[in-house]
This record gives structure tokens, sequence and C-alpha cells, in this order.
């Protein structure tokens, strides 16, 4: 979700009913586009003032991150009392399997709402100051249920929430050292992924294991321990496993003119008087007017 991106009213529920303090209004953001922001200035603390979100699809995330883009009013700056002035607001989420919250459903309290965090500003507006934006990027998680609504909470501050991003991270597919990956969603601090090797290539080693990666939590694929060294010839990659461990994928397919007749060793040029006529060739065959053997090696010459 990206408010910057609606065109219309978000329409989000605002409490309380009986004195509504936030208020959607039209203004701009940093490269001067028209967006829906959110704004409220409270005079007394001893009340919460609650806003949220419509459902949000969790999709296949077990974890999201909320990107925050707001201002805050330093409390000195305001003709409220200071005692009741606060520069900070809550941030909760609430799961859900369908699209059923009310004005009065789920209560508006924490339990059923999950806390993220109290949120603090970094940069606070002052009167004929700079005007300078917060941005905070929090964690949400683990998540369950089809959705869930985001909620803000107010006591006594003085803001404009300007944008609001929802996202999720995945590690994209991959081909690397001639195994292939998909596209991976981390559901915990790093999550295994099963790779496949690509056309042409073989596990290899006494106890061939299907090549593996990590995908991190942030998003990026790290190395598995039991890969081996990789070597390359020009754009093609060639996984070898070291001495006595499980290899990953290996071998490349061959050019033409070249053969390779096992799991073993490396491309070779054809004998002589004999031809690969198609890329992967496992043996190459004799030209017009020659021949092998029965009992000749692949790497014998034509005669």
């Amino acid at each position: 979700m990206n408010t910057k991106a609606e065109t219309s009213d978000l329409r989000w529920t605002i409490h309380s009913q009986t004195k509504p303090e936030w208020e959607e209004v039209s203004g701009l953001d940093e490269e001067n586009n028209s967006v829906r922001t959110y704004q409220i200035c409270q005079t007394d603390s001893s009340s919460s003032h609650w806003l949220r979100s419509g459902l949000i699809q969790r999709r296949d995330a077990s974890q999201v991150y909320v990107e925050l883009r707001f201002t805050m009013m330093e409390c000195s700056s305001r003709t409220t009392h200071h005692r009741s002035c606060k520069e900070t607001f809550n941030l909760y989420y609430y799961e859900a399997d369908s699209n059923d919250a009310t004005d009065t459903h789920p209560p508006w309290m924490e339990n059923p709402y999950t806390k993220v965090d109290t949120v603090a500003a970094d940069f606070l507006l002052r009167k004929g100051g700079e005007r300078k934006f917060n941005v905070k990027t929090l964690r949400l998680g683990p998540l369950s249920l089809r959705g869930f609504y985001l909620a803000f909470q107010a006591q006594g501050a003085c803001m404009a929430l300007l944008s609001v991003r929802v996202f999720f991270k995945k590690c994209p597919s991959l081909v690397s050292s001639l195994s292939s990956f998909p596209e991976t969603v981390p559901r915990t601090l790093v999550q295994e992924a099963q790779g496949t090797c690509v056309e042409h290539a073989t596990q290899q080693g006494p106890r061939p294991r299907a090549p593996k990666l990590f995908c991190g939590e942030d998003g990026q694929w790290s190395r598995h321990s039991s890969a081996g060294i990789e070597s390359e010839k020009g754009d093609e990659k060639q996984c070898r496993g070291s001495p006595g461990t499980d290899r990953g994928c290996g071998g490349w397919k061959c050019s033409l003119g070249q053969f390779k007749s096992g799991l073993e060793g490396h491309c070779t040029g054809c004998p002589d008087y004999s031809r690969a006529a198609v890329p992967g060739s496992i043996e190459c065959e004799c030209r017009p007017g020659y021949l092998r053997a029965q009992s000749d090696a692949s790497n014998s010459p034509c005669t």
C-alpha cells in the first residue's frame, strides 16, 4: 500500500466520532505532488484519538515494513499547556481474515490491537523555522491471517501524517553457479531455498544434494556453506566441490567443436578427423570417409 499513489479520498476510520480530531486534507509532498494526508492538533492529551487504515492484504509476507512520513509540531511552539503536549504517537496493527472492522469493532485499545512502537520525531516544526518531515520505517509481524489494519493513536500531539507505505521484501529469482533458485519470501531471519541444476548441468559428488541458498530477511541472497569453489569460463560458471564434501551443480554446455563424455573433467576439442556439430556433445562424430573401431575410446581420432 502507498497512500501517495491514491487519487481519491482515503476515508480511513476516525475515533472518537463524537469529537473527531483527525482530519483528512489535501497536501503537497516533497516533490509538490498532490497527496491525501491526515492531520491532528490536540489541545488535551487526556483522551486518545485513533485513525485506522482499510484492510491491507498480507499476500505472501509473514512480516511487513511500514514507512511513515510525518511532521510534528514542537511543544514549546504551541499555545497549549506544556504538560498535556506530546511529540510522539503510537502505531498499532490488527489482523483479520476479512474486512469486518467497524466504528466499534475491534475495541479501540491495545489488545486486541498489537502495539508496534511509540514513534518519536527526529525533526520538530517551530514557528518561523524550517519545514522538515520525518521518515520512520518499522517492522510488523509475524503475520498469519489474510490481512491487517494499521492504526495510529495520538494523545496530545500536533502532527500531520503525510504518507504511509507498506511493503515486504523478497529475494528475486536467481541463476548462479549453474543452479537456478526461485523467487523466495523470507519467513524467518534466514529462509533456506532449494534450487535445481540448469540445463546440461548435473548434481555432482558421492552424495549429491540439491543446491541451496539462504534468503535473508533483507531480501538478499547469501551463499550456502557446502557449495565448494566457483570457477568461471567466459560467462559460464562451474561449481566444483571441495574434496570430501557434497557438491553442487557442475558442468557447462560444451560449445561447437568440443565434447565431454563424462560428468568429470572439462570440454575438450574434437580429435582428428571428427566434429561436434551441436553444442553439448558427449562425443564427436567422424567426418565423412573416416571411422572409429567399436573398441576405440571417444577421444580417439577417426581413421
